[in-house]
């Protein structure tokens, strides 16, 4: 094929050369026109002349998507490519923040009778600029290798400033931003499958007048997948480091290491019986700002879980769950356990259960062997009630020290029917236990006792006679260790424990931590423990909701030698009624909450309302006032809650957005006195196309007994994405 088409001032002479040509000519990734339109062919080169500068210039055309001949027009077929780019979008983003915060305290002044007031200011500038890529492709083909990731690169700048009594003083900051995050997937979708994938990110955490934190975070990982029916498997490694670094003193420097090798091997012998086997090798490494130690921990884990189902129908089940732990360091804890169980299903409403539980864990020089065996009854009568019999025993033996023998039952009723009202609901529980110790003055281990944190009230431990050095708390994952003093404080109240969370750690309000501890125990010691939890409720069909809820506790000890311990009464009542409607609810409780460490009653009033539902607006108004009386023997006081919260959304047009909130607490203590807090906040949002703009205002409010604190943010961003680059 030759011919001629006419570019601009350009005239052009096309003809078809050999790859090994066109490689040589001047490449172009954008597809050329003639004037009729049609693109012109993959593998052509055009050859132009300018007419204004006479010179002589090549243009080749490599593997156009969809190029079409100018001789017929017809789609030329692609060639085999190794590396084909299938995505590579940039994007610009620029953030700025300003912040001015001012506090005034009044503070007794030593020697005279009146007070001195101290006030200072602090004022922050910050501004990031990142430039940065994301890609997609495929190696050889989609079905062998795919890949994608983000690649971006950016620089910091601060600036602080203090003026207060102690005199001025500014500094300033600047640095580098970088971050890759790349991942591949190996023959996706097949038998034998897999991925990688690798993570690096160069942060700064300015700090006024303090040095600059450098923070990297390195992750790295893979996993093998092999999707059989018969023997499914995988395999995965995953690594990640976090480093902060440039303390004044290096000691204050923090690193985290997280390493696990897990592998899966699977065995589905028929429809009802298969055995899974899992191994995971684990390292964690923890060094904190401020801590006096290190924290590594090195852990071999081991889970067998056997299953088979027989019967006529495979309505019955066997299962057993075997698991093997290893480890070595800072908290380790090693521990073996095998539980068999077998269920049995009688009918469509009769169920037995036997189950067998044996355990042996070493953790901080105790050597605990537990055997547990139950038996269960679960009969359903009707679709209205079911009932749940349990009975238990159990023996527990310390190696060189105190043994303990453990026995009770427990029965459950859980009650539903319809009615003409709506729908009614009712559930009992009744559980009596009796613990004998027998031996010496010793220890009991507790592992993994979960807690929820929520303020304002502390959460007492389940055991009395804690030792205090032997506690430790984790995160619900059990990897991370928290700091007392940091995140958490340990109260004593007689001889019952309270772990209570600290504003500014790493435990969010309402939280769930795990803790271990250990337990002193007396000399031939017996406990006896009965517990009722009771419950109520009717849910009419106009959104009337009463409920009443019971929990009872009763732990009698009289018989123990060595060392006085309490009895444990708890009794916690509540009633209350909730009104649901689509657009609104209301809500309000009264508790009495008694035992021998934390004695309070209180009331709770709960509000909401949509005071507009629009597909482009809503306004909402949320309201919650609790006043709580404590007067128990180590707490006597009482504490008054307000929150308040208004929240609105405008979609004003396509591309422009608001939203507003509007949040109040007041906290009325008799002890702590009354504070106050505002928290306004207001956001505009431009989106059209690829590009974004936003700019938040935020102010907050702080008026404690001796304290005012107010806080005053505004914070911009502005975002250009650049899709499909290639294209461009």
């Amino acid at each position: 094929m030759a011919g001629a088409v006419s570019l601009d001032n350009r005239v052009c002479a096309v003809g078809t050369r050999s790859a090994n040509a066109l490689a040589r000519a001047v490449s172009s990734t954008e597809a050329v026109s003639d004037r009729g339109g049609r693109r012109l062919a993959s593998g052509t080169v055009i050859v132009c002349r300018n007419r204004l500068t006479g010179g002589v210039m090549a243009i080749a055309l490599l593997g156009v998507a969809g190029a079409s001949t100018l001789a017929d027009d017809k789609p030329d077929r692609p060639g085999p490519s190794l590396f084909s780019l299938t995505e590579l979008d940039a994007f610009f983003e620029i953030e700025g923040d300003f912040s001015h915060r001012e506090v005034e305290s009044t503070l007794p002044e030593s020697g005279r009778l009146f007070r001195r007031k101290n006030s200072q200011s602090n004022e922050q500038w910050t501004i990031e600029e990142q430039l940065g890529l994301r890609i997609a492709g495929t190696l050889i083909n989609p079905k062998t290798i795919t890949f994608g990731g983000t690649l971006s690169f950016g620089l910091s700048q601060s600036r602080f400033e203090e003026r207060g009594f102690a005199g001025d003083r500014t500094d300033t900051d600047r640095g580098y931003l970088a971050e890759y995050d790349l991942r591949a997937n190996f023959f996706p979708g097949e038998k034998l499958s897999g991925s990688v994938y690798g993570r690096r990110v160069d942060n700064r955490i300015n700090r006024a007048f303090q040095p600059t934190l450098r923070e990297r975070v390195t992750a790295f990982g893979g996993s093998l997948y092999y999707a059989d029916e018969k023997f499914p498997m995988e395999l995965r490694y995953d690594h990640r480091e976090t480093d902060r670094t440039n303390n004044v003193r290096e000691i204050d420097d923090e690193h985290y290491t997280d390493s696990i090798f897990h592998v899966r091997q699977g065995w589905n012998i028929d429809d009802g019986h298969k055995v899974d086997f899992s191994y995971e090798h684990g390292n964690i490494k923890q060094a904190f700002q401020g801590a006096d130690r290190d924290f590594e921990t090195t852990r071999d884990l081991i889970r067998v879980d056997h299953e088979l189902q027989f019967g006529d129908d495979r309505q019955h089940t066997f299962r057993t769950l075997v698991h093997w732990q290893e480890e070595s360091g800072d908290f380790a804890r090693d521990l073996f356990e095998i539980g068999p169980q077998l269920i049995i299903q009688h009918s469509d409403s009769l169920q037995t259960l036997y189950k067998y539980q044996f355990n042996r864990e070493r953790y901080e020089g105790l050597d605990v062997e537990t055997q547990r065996a139950d038996f269960q009854i679960v009969h359903q009568w009707y679709s209205n009630l079911t009932t749940t019999f349990d009975v238990f025993g159990l023996y527990e033996d310390i190696e060189d020290d105190i043994n303990t023998t453990q026995y009770g039952a427990l029965v459950d009723w859980q009650y539903n029917r319809r009615n003409r009202w709506g729908h009614f609901y009712a559930n009992l529980a009744l559980s009596y236990d009796t613990e004998e110790i027998d031996g010496d003055d010793g220890r009991r281990i507790v592992l993994d006792e979960s807690i929820a944190l929520r303020d304002p009230v502390p959460v007492e431990l389940r055991n009395a006679n804690v030792v205090r050095s032997s506690v430790v708390v984790t995160d619900s994952t059990n990897r991370r260790v928290l700091r007392a003093g940091i995140d958490y404080a340990i109260l004593h109240r007689g001889n019952a424990t309270l772990i209570d969370r600290l504003p500014g750690g790493l435990i969010v309000n309402g939280d769930t931590v795990l803790v271990d501890y250990q337990v002193a125990t007396p000399q031939n010691g017996q406990l006896d423990s009965m517990r009722v939890d009771f419950s109520l409720e009717q849910r009419f069909s106009n959104g009337l909701r009463p409920y009443y809820r019971l929990s009872y506790r009763n732990q009698e000890d009289d018989t123990s030698e060595g060392f006085l311990r309490r009895a444990d009464r708890t009794d916690h009542h509540r009633v209350g009624v909730v009104f649901d409607r689509d657009r609104y609810s209301l809500g309000a409780e009264y508790e009495v909450y008694d035992d021998p460490v934390e004695r309070f009653h209180g009331f709770h009033l709960d509000g909401r309302v949509d005071l507009l539902r629009d597909p482009d607006q809503t306004v909402s108004a949320t309201a919650r006032l609790s006043r709580l009386f404590f007067d128990g023997e180590f707490d006597d006081r009482n504490v008054s809650l307000l929150d308040l919260q208004l929240d609105h959304r405008w979609r004003i047009s396509e591309a422009l957005s608001t939203v507003e909130r509007l949040g109040y607490r007041l906290e009325d203590d008799s002890v702590d006195g009354t504070t106050h807090s505002w928290d306004v906040t207001a956001g505009l949002e431009y989106s059209i196309g690829d590009l974004l703009c936003s700019l938040t205002l935020e102010y907050d409010r702080l008026d404690l007994p001796e304290s005012e604190e107010d806080n005053f943010g505004v914070f911009v961003r502005f975002r250009r994405d650049f899709p499909n680059v290639l294209a461009r």
